[in-house]
């Protein structure tokens, strides 16, 4: 977000690998602002590597060719902290007994 203005989000032309397999070979679409995508696959299909790949973290040994932008601006060589994007897993990391303010003392 820039100014409070929410702004769309493209990928184009994303390959993901590993050294011995290709996972996800020249993905492209937007997502505009409010809209919502699912990314649905099998196991090992590449899912999560590319949300790592879009959040700025995927690791080696992972290979990743493509642009990621949020509006106008290229997100490619920005770390991770300063593409204002987050993941959201299926499994929850929390402690169901505590409140939100207990989970959120818990790692301080």
């Amino acid at each position: 977000m820039t100014n409070g203005t929410a702004q769309a989000l493209s990928i184009r032309d994303v390959c993901i690998a590993l050294p011995d397999r290709e996972l996800i070979r020249h993905l492209s679409i937007d997502v505009a602002p409010g809209q919502v995508v699912t990314v649905m696959g099998a196991s090992g299909s590449g899912k999560s590597s590319l949300l790592a790949w879009i959040g700025g973290f995927l690791q080696a040994p992972f290979v990743a060719t493509g642009d990621v932008s949020i509006g106008t601006r290229r997100m490619n060589d920005e770390p991770p902290h300063a593409r204002r994007t987050g993941i959201l897993f299926q499994d929850d990391l929390l402690f169901p007994h505590l409140s939100v303010a207990g989970n959120l003392l818990f790692g301080l």
